[in-house]
């Protein structure tokens, strides 16, 4: 069990905030500084979404009680905490300004307590650790709030020192659904599976009008294989208010696990017409495409969807989306062997933005390794690991299975072991490329067990385009695969 916030880490956590002028309080809640009786009003709508974790709906009220009091610092943290949440629609350096808008307002406007619910939510986004601390600061101020309470065991990393804590809170709490959440994919994700469906079980049943508890029930039921039971409660979820498009983004994965990739589809089509906005509405444009990688679609059948993506990303000013989707379009074409087309979209992806991401330098890395263009390739992943030496939001993980699998296909399979294991070896494509990398190097019975692990994992990504890719990869292989 985690110490107590003692008032050292708390003063330290202050240290990254804007100079106080804000009204020193010792409420055991949160009392709102705002005047304006629309912005209380909305936010505190907003707060009842936010505890159900339907961060759709509570994006709405949160950006209304912006908008009624534009001076409401924590209202506007809170509305793009939620909008980054969902991925939508503002770019990161949008979400860097609001949010350090918001914190500042706080400051100035608002009150003690205040900011540091506006700081705990922008670190959550940044540095899940510091959040972590400022909540215990914000919880130690207000005992009486229980959503700062829940945020005090850790902005979700579901990591196995969470349990305990948790354990201990709920016992004091037994009736507080939200949790339940935190506890259930945490049970889960450490090993305990039945401990994780018995929480997500008894969250519903403490909150069965909300509709993420019967979402959070069906993921977990989905990632234990009970799909007939996990596709009741995806439905359960898609019928309680507020309306909840994810849920139908959960059918879309039982589907597509079991082969069904037409309705898995028809499925995200339902979720962008319950969207609640042009940006999750490009979320599950890109799931879509996850289903045809996943399924080994012809070129053009991807490609259509992946040009889909890139129309749309330009419309909605979101340059970076549009250059990463042109850059898996290279990908494609290149496992396709049209060389051409792969060089001209990697081209076309750097001039995309202004600002080139990093998933631009991981696909044209895979691209040119597909091609066997080695040169091109090493210069790739060179400035992939570049970009990761100075930006934390890159993944070791696709640094690794890039660097694994260009090692692997110019036969150094063993090289390409040593870079793999020292990664996350739970990662998806990790796990694919450890396989592989094997299976080059004779190994069937190993590569098999790797694969097996693919097979058996049912906690389906469907934007995540390189482990849908993955997945595919697994299945053709593990079924070519012979062993003694």
């Amino acid at each position: 069990m985690r110490m107590r916030l003692t008032c050292l880490i708390a003063v330290c956590a202050l240290v990254c905030l804007p100079p106080l002028s804000a009204k020193s309080q010792s409420d055991t809640a949160l009392k709102l500084s705002t005047t304006v009786p629309q912005a209380v009003a909305e936010f505190k709508a907003g707060v009842v979404d936010l505890e159900n974790i339907s961060s759709d709906a509570s994006a709405v009220h949160f950006q209304a009680a912006s908008k009624a009091d534009p001076n409401f610092g924590l209202a506007r943290v809170l509305y793009v905490f939620n909008i980054a949440t969902l991925g939508g629609g503002l770019t990161e350096s949008q979400v860097n300004a609001e949010l350090n808008r918001g914190v500042a307002d706080a400051a100035t406007y608002g009150n003690v307590n205040e900011l540091l619910v506006a700081a705990a939510y922008r670190e959550a986004l940044r540095n899940p650790r510091a959040a972590t601390a400022i909540a215990r600061a914000a919880s130690q101020l207000m005992p009486g709030d229980r959503l700062m309470a829940s945020n005090a065991f850790g902005f979700p990393a579901f990591t196995s020192d969470q349990i305990p804590p948790l354990r201990d809170f709920i016992a004091r709490n037994p009736n507080f659904a939200l949790p339940y959440n935190t506890l259930a994919y945490s049970l889960w994700i450490n090993g305990d599976h039945a401990g994780g469906l018995e929480a997500a079980k008894r969250q519903v049943e403490l909150n069965p009008n909300a509709p993420n508890p019967h979402d959070t029930y069906a993921e977990i039921l989905q990632w234990a294989g009970k799909f007939p039971e996990a596709t009741a409660e995806y439905r359960r979820a898609t019928m309680t208010p507020p309306r909840f498009p994810e849920s139908y983004a959960g059918l879309a994965e039982v589907e597509a696990l079991q082969g069904h990739y037409d309705q898995a589809r028809a499925y995200l089509n339902q979720a962008i017409a319950n969207a609640w906005g042009p940006q999750e509405k490009l979320s599950y444009m890109i799931q879509i495409a996850g289903t045809y990688a996943l399924q080994g679609n012809s070129e053009q059948a991807l490609t259509k969807q992946l040009d889909a993506i890139e129309t749309e990303a330009a419309a909605q000013q979101n340059p970076q989306r549009a250059a990463i989707s042109i850059a898996q379009k290279a990908t494609v074409y290149a496992n396709a062997g049209n060389t051409a087309a792969a060089h001209q979209a990697i081209a076309a992806a750097k001039a995309a933005s202004s600002d080139v991401p990093w998933q631009v330098s991981y696909y044209a890395t895979m691209a040119h390794a597909l091609m066997k263009h080695w040169a091109p390739a090493n210069n790739e992943l060179a400035a992939l690991k570049a970009k990761g030496a100075t930006d934390p939001s890159v993944p070791k993980t696709r640094i690794a299975a890039a660097e694994g699998n260009l090692a692997t296909q110019q036969g150094r399979p063993a090289d390409a072991l040593k870079i793999l294991m020292a990664a996350d070896t739970t990662d998806m494509v990790v796990m694919n490329r450890i396989a592989e990398a094997h299976a080059a190097l004779g190994h069937p019975v190993v590569a098999k067990a790797w694969y097996d692990k693919i097979n058996s994992n049912y906690a389906l990504n469907l934007a995540d385009f390189p482990a849908a890719n993955a997945r595919r990869r697994t299945r053709i292989a593990s079924s070519n695969i012979h062993t003694p």
